[in-house]
């Protein structure tokens, strides 16, 4: 993946990155997540600036690893401009497209585009906050079987005890990743959050469930949200089958 970003820039990123949304983001991405389709020759997403003051914006995609430097990354999606300069109430279009090296054509891949914001240097004792935002990027090929919309659909679910703890356990055996804003387990009639994230095509995935620490019964429900590819969120539930392993 090229980038036309200083060493400067690429050096302390890291650093930059640390700090939390705590602080509003000036720049703001048009979209909650970039769906790419494997004929598009390129895709386009939106950027603007909401603020007062003008930011040094730079832009990268990794894959998965959040803290590795961006000149260390090397991930078959390339964009344009990778850094510049963009004014108050004005507005920025990334250009995304594939490299030289071939992706999956069975499945989905999942990257993740990054927009750091850099504001402007502080004056007098001012602290500068440089704030990063991250949205998925999902590389989709054409003629998977199924639907992306109806992936969700498709889970099946366990609840298991594993090493002494209960985890919920989802086998996902669609094509497409299954994004994931919330996931509880209720057994009886007690409810029990559930870390979310999401599940990989043909893949399963278990999640912690803390504060379960016993059950008899052979059945619970699995209370799940998925968000699709325009960012909505879709409730429903599930029944989980009860598995005590070894």
């Amino acid at each position: 993946m090229k980038r036309n970003c200083l060493p400067f820039w690429c050096g302390w990123l890291l650093a930059a990155c640390l700090f939390s949304g705590a602080v509003n983001a000036n720049v703001v991405i048009s979209t909650t997540r970039v769906i790419y389709p494997a004929e598009a020759s390129e895709v386009t997403v939106s950027l603007s600036n909401a603020g007062q003051h003008p930011s040094l914006v730079q832009v990268w995609i990794d894959d998965g690893g959040a803290d590795v430097a961006v000149e260390q990354l090397q991930v078959p999606l390339s964009l344009t401009p990778a850094l510049f300069r963009l004014e108050p109430g004005k507005g920025q279009t990334l250009r995304l497209f594939q490299g030289e090296h071939s992706l999956p054509a069975d499945r989905e891949s999942l990257y993740w585009l990054n927009v750091l914001d850099i504001p402007p240097k502080a004056q007098g004792n001012a602290l500068q906050v440089s704030l990063r935002s991250r949205i998925k990027l999902l590389y989709r090929p054409q003629g998977l079987p199924g639907t992306a919309s109806q992936a969700a659909q498709t889970l099946s679910w366990r609840l298991v005890k594993y090493n002494n703890a209960w985890m919920l356990e989802a086998h996902n055996p669609s094509r497409f990743f299954v994004n994931l804003s919330e996931l509880a387990v209720q057994v009886g009639t007690r409810r029990h959050e559930a870390a979310s994230s999401h599940i990989a095509p043909m893949s399963t995935q278990r999640f912690a469930v803390p504060g379960l620490l016993q059950t008899r019964q052979e059945t619970a429900t699995v209370h799940v949200a998925s968000v699709n590819d325009y960012g909505a969120v879709l409730p429903a539930q599930q029944p989980a089958v009860v598995v005590r392993t070894p």
